[in-house]
């Protein structure tokens, strides 16, 4: 297992089999709501075959930090969104706040620089010199 996935799925608030997807989600989202008091929905992710940490560390955390602004999240405080994260061990479910936390933890960001690199209209990562 990759040491991102590892890191990720330590978090999970609960597991369930991929053939019964939908189910789980909505038994999921429905924990969500019960618990947070607020209207819940699933962003979806799906581990790739290869370049696993690559993947959520550059084009993961960035688009997941972009979709949470663009609903109005300014923070890692995202109460209601979860992840439906499918792993090759099944599917995983994690708060949307603390896949950000993890992530911007491993690639050595504070969740304001997340914020402000992949928010809506954020700066994006520094440009490599040479490029």
């Amino acid at each position: 297992m990759s040491a991102v996935l590892e890191v990720l799925t330590r978090h999970a608030f609960r597991h369930a089999d991929p053939i019964r997807a939908n189910e789980a989600i909505e038994e999921a989202r429905l924990e969500v709501e019960d618990r947070t008091g607020q209207p819940a929905f699933s962003y979806e992710l799906f581990v790739p075959t290869a370049n696993v940490d690559a993947y959520f560390l550059s084009h993961a955390l960035p688009k997941l930090v972009n979709f949470l602004h663009c609903r109005g999240f300014k923070s890692a405080n995202t109460p209601g969104v979860f992840v439906s994260l499918f792993t090759p061990a099944g599917l995983v479910f994690i708060e949307a706040g603390a896949v950000v936390e993890a992530l911007a933890t491993l690639r050595h960001l504070s969740i304001d620089e997340a914020w402000r690199r992949y928010g809506d209209g954020g700066t994006g990562d520094p440009k490599l010199l040479g490029l």
